[in-house]
C-alpha cells in the first residue's frame, strides 16, 4: 500500500500548535474576562453575567492567571457583527493588549460559524495564546482545536434548532388568535384579549367620536380628562394618549376582529366567541374613508399651489 503523505500545511500547523502549547507560560498570558447574556438568551440555564464574572475570577485566582479586563456583553451571539464589546476585545487581541481569553462556556464567546471560525484562526495564527472556561477543558492542540470547533457547531445548532421551534411555536399561538402583542383598552389574558374596564369603554368612545367626525387631537385630550392610561408591564411607565396612538388604533383592524402580524391574518371573532369588538367592520370601514378623505383636500390644494400661473 503506497504511504499516503499528509499536506504540509497540516504538518506545520500540527507542530505549531503543540509547541505553542508546550511553550506557554499562563501565568504570563494576559487574559481578557469575557462574560455574556443577552436579554433574549437561547437558554435560560446560562448563569447570570454577575455569576460567570464570579465562577471565572475564583477560577483565575486557583490557576494563577492575569486577568487585565472584566468585559460585560447583553447581545446575542446567534449572528455575527451585533456584539461591539466582542468584536473590540478581538481587534484588542490582534492589537496585543490581551493574550488570550477566559470565559464561563464556548457558547458565550459565539453561537455563529463565522466569530467561531475566527476564533479558531486566531488561534492557529498563535494571535490568541490561550483560552480557559469555567465549563469547558480547552488545550491548545489540534484535538483541543477540534473539539473548540464542534462546540461552535453544536452552539449554532442549538441556537438555530430553538429558533425554528420559537416560530412554529409563535406562528402555532397567532393561529389560535393569541399574541404578546398589547391593544389598547384591552387586557392580554394568556395571549388572548378582554376589554380592560373603563379603557375599553374609553376606546369604543373614541371610534364613535372619530366617525362623527372629530379630530385626533380633541379625542386623545378627551380621554386623558377621562383618566385614560395605560400601564407597561416592563418598565411600570404610564402611558396616556396621543394623536400619534389614536392614530395607530384607527387603522388597525384588531379593534374589529381581524387580527393582523407578520403577513398572517385571523379572524378573532370566528376563533373566540368571547372577543368583543370596539367596533364593527363596517364602522371601521367609514374611518378608513373618513381618514383618506381628510388628507385629499390637503393634498390637492398642494399641488395646485405648486402649478404655474
Amino acid at each position: 500500500m503506497p504511504h499516503i503523505r499528509r499536506p504540509a500545511r497540516d504538518q506545520t500547523f500540527q507542530a505549531t500548535a503543540i509547541n505553542a502549547s508546550d511553550e506557554i507560560d499562563i501565568t504570563k498570558v494576559r487574559y481578557a474576562l469575557y462574560a455574556r447574556k443577552s436579554t433574549t438568551d437561547e437558554t435560560r440555564q446560562v448563569r447570570s453575567i454577575p455569576d460567570q464574572i464570579k465562577d471565572c475570577q475564583k477560577m483565575a485566582t486557583d490557576l494563577g492567571l492575569r486577568v487585565v479586563k472584566v468585559l460585560k456583553e447583553t447581545k446575542s451571539a446567534k449572528e455575527p457583527n451585533q456584539r461591539p464589546v466582542f468584536r473590540q476585545m478581538i481587534n484588542d487581541i490582534k492589537r496585543k493588549v490581551y493574550d488570550g481569553i477566559l470565559s464561563w462556556h464556548p457558547d458565550r464567546l459565539s453561537r455563529n460559524m463565522l466569530e467561531g471560525g475566527e476564533i479558531i484562526d486566531l488561534i492557529d495564527q498563535g494571535v490568541i495564546k490561550d483560552l480557559k472556561f469555567k465549563t469547558h477543558f480547552f488545550t491548545r492542540d489540534p484535538n483541543g482545536l477540534m473539539l473548540l470547533g464542534m462546540n461552535f457547531v453544536l452552539s449554532k445548532q442549538y441556537s438555530d434548532d430553538l429558533s425554528v421551534k420559537v416560530s412554529r411555536g409563535v406562528r402555532s399561538r397567532f393561529q389560535e388568535g393569541k399574541t404578546p402583542t398589547p391593544k389598547h383598552g384591552y387586557l392580554n389574558d394568556g395571549g388572548t384579549f378582554r376589554p380592560d374596564g373603563k379603557s375599553f369603554e374609553l376606546i369604543c368612545e373614541a371610534w364613535q367620536m372619530r366617525l362623527q367626525g372629530e379630530s385626533l387631537e380633541v379625542i386623545s385630550d378627551y380621554m386623558n380628562k377621562q383618566g385614560y392610561s395605560r400601564v407597561i408591564k416592563k418598565d411600570k411607565r404610564i402611558i396616556k394618549m396621543s394623536p400619534k396612538i389614536l392614530s395607530d388604533v384607527f387603522r388597525d383592524s384588531f379593534y374589529y376582529g381581524v387580527l393582523v402580524q407578520a403577513n398572517q391574518t385571523v379572524d378573532l371573532r370566528e376563533l373566540d366567541s368571547d372577543f368583543q369588538p370596539a367596533v364593527t367592520e363596517d364602522e371601521y370601514n367609514q374611518v378608513q374613508l373618513l381618514s383618506r378623505r381628510r388628507l385629499t383636500p390637503y393634498n390637492t390644494r398642494r399641488r395646485f399651489e405648486l402649478l404655474p400661473l
